[in-house]
């Protein structure tokens, strides 16, 4: 589903579910009488919410809009984030920035080993006058190719080792 565009109406439809199955696993917990486990996915749950509302403060809406979209758009790549960003005006291209992330998602879904089990950790960093998002994914992507070469107002970095690959999208 990677470079599919998702309409309004359809992240909302995925937003809803999510929501949902989050209130359900949260009822379950209560009937099941395990207030421990229900209260910790309650702070889980807002966590994430948190982190999402963060990614305003980054100033690129693409961006914004594709982290946010993700997990939906990228369902091999399971994904947890954490941002710590400092509003600031950005001198990339918002929208060639979401579109080089789509873009190399697209190309790295297409070597997934589909028995293996991948999981992607998302750094999202932002200071007054620089900004940064690395990301890791562990698991087997021995075939992936190396990510293009940038031509806007931002850089990659990029490192595959055993099982674990992270690139660096960064800029002013």
């Amino acid at each position: 589903m990677g470079n599919k565009k998702l309409t309004t109406a359809q992240a909302l439809k995925f937003a809803r579910h999510d929501f949902l199955n989050e209130l359900q696993l949260i009822l379950l917990y209560i009937d099941l009488e395990k207030l421990p486990e229900a209260k910790q996915k309650i702070l889980e749950t807002t966590d994430h919410m948190r982190q999402i509302a963060m990614l305003e403060r980054l100033g690129l809406p693409a961006v914004e809009t594709w982290l946010t979209t993700f997990d939906w758009l990228y369902a091999a790549f399971p994904s947890t984030m954490s941002c710590t960003i400092v509003k600031g005006n950005r001198e990339a291209d918002d929208a060639s920035v979401a579109a080089f992330l789509e873009h190399v998602f697209s190309e790295a879904e297409k070597t997934l080993d589909p028995a293996f089990e991948y999981e992607t950790k998302i750094v999202v960093q932002a200071s007054s006058t620089s900004w940064s998002i690395a990301i890791t994914v562990y698991g087997e992507m021995g075939n992936k190719n190396p990510i293009p070469v940038t031509t806007g107002k931002f850089f990659t970095k990029e490192t595959i080792s055993h099982n674990q690959w992270t690139f660096t999208v960064s800029g002013q």
